[in-house]
């Protein structure tokens, strides 16, 4: 009989089905199918559990109609248009999974209306600002005043591969002296690696980066091959040692750093900076010297689109129109000295 040879994922899923047991069997799949990290999952059980179920997860699937999904994003896109964004790619997952078993004809969530995210011009600083940064960094990093609480005596060192590279806070964080070469002309360092923090589970360095174009070997300036050189005279660390390891030699998490990196710039002009704000620079202090197509390559992106919207801090030029401006003078003659 064909209901014999149904596997059980089909003979489940059904126009009758609530949402809170389609997601169920959509998470399994997506764990199982190896196609998404685990921080991506995490992101998207946090998504569904706060926002989605709440409003949603008894709903049978024949009554999710386009109409009432897009007044459920409209409510959350009302003050948090970016969840609202995460919630719409979650929820197409797991209607997604209704379609490819005939449950319903068509993902309904396909017609809702777009959501728009105001998008935030890009911040980066300026070689002067580097230099007045590295000035408040030192200084915190000497000051003996340490409040009760240990301070990091490196974070101008992991500034300084910041800047060198370009690379993710949790691409830095992951680098290895073995993925160090000091004996190269100019020095490298392989970006091979990135650190992940799990519900659960203690920080620890995947062997592969953020994305497939993320593995890249970058030529260092000399002030980034001066401190590693430093570094390794002092240390003397073994090879598979971490670059920038946690206060017990392990793994550092991305979120102590951060928190180090709060306390360290707190009370400056450079509040704002946040470690993400050093690869925006780097991105657009290379499309200036060069083009956004070295931006890219050093940052580890496969194009230029997300480089140039997202990471290059550029004025809006206007086209030369001077010819067609200059019809307002008319004959007037401008007496007097011209500069």
């Amino acid at each position: 009989m064909l209901k014999d040879r149904q596997s059980p994922l089909e003979s489940e899923v059904s126009p009758s089905m609530r949402l809170s047991e389609l997601s169920t069997l959509w998470f399994e799949e997506i764990e199982s199918n190896g196609r998404a990290g685990r921080r991506t999952i995490d992101g998207y059980k946090d998504t569904y559990r706060r926002v989605i179920s709440p409003a949603l997860a008894g709903l049978r699937l024949n009554e999710l109609s386009t109409g009432r999904l897009d007044r459920f994003l409209k409510n959350v896109a009302a003050d948090h248009p970016a969840t609202a964004r995460h919630s719409k790619v979650v929820l197409t997952g797991i209607l997604g999974l209704a379609v490819r078993h005939d449950a319903i004809h068509s993902n309904p969530i396909r017609e809702v209306a777009r959501i728009k995210v105001a998008t935030k011009d890009v911040q980066a600083l300026s070689v002067e600002d580097v230099l007045k940064l590295r000035a408040v960094i030192r200084q915190w990093q000497d000051d003996s005043d340490h409040r009760g609480r240990p301070r990091a005596s490196d974070l101008l060192d992991v500034v300084n591969i910041f800047l060198a590279t370009g690379a993710r806070i949790g691409e830095v964080l992951a680098i290895r002296w073995q993925d160090v070469d000091l004996q190269a002309s100019p020095a490298t360092i392989t970006i091979s690696g990135t650190v992940v923090m799990e519900r659960e589970r203690d920080t620890y360095r995947q062997a592969k980066p953020k994305t497939k174009a993320g593995f890249r070997t970058v030529k260092l300036p000399p002030f980034a091959e001066q401190t590693l050189r430093r570094k390794y005279i002092v240390e003397q660390p073994a090879d598979d040692a971490m670059l920038f390891p946690s206060s017990t030699g392990t793994v550092r998490s991305p979120n102590n750093f951060r928190r180090q990196w709060r306390d360290a710039r707190s009370g400056s002009e450079y509040e704002w900076v946040t470690p993400h704000v050093f690869r925006k620079s780097v991105a657009t202090l290379i499309d200036r010297e060069y083009s956004s197509k070295d931006a890219a390559a050093q940052l580890g992106h496969s194009g230029t689109a997300i480089t140039e919207k997202h990471y290059i801090a550029r004025a809006t030029e206007s086209p030369d129109l001077t010819k067609a401006l200059e019809q307002f003078a008319g004959h007037e003659v401008v007496d007097g000295p011209t500069m």
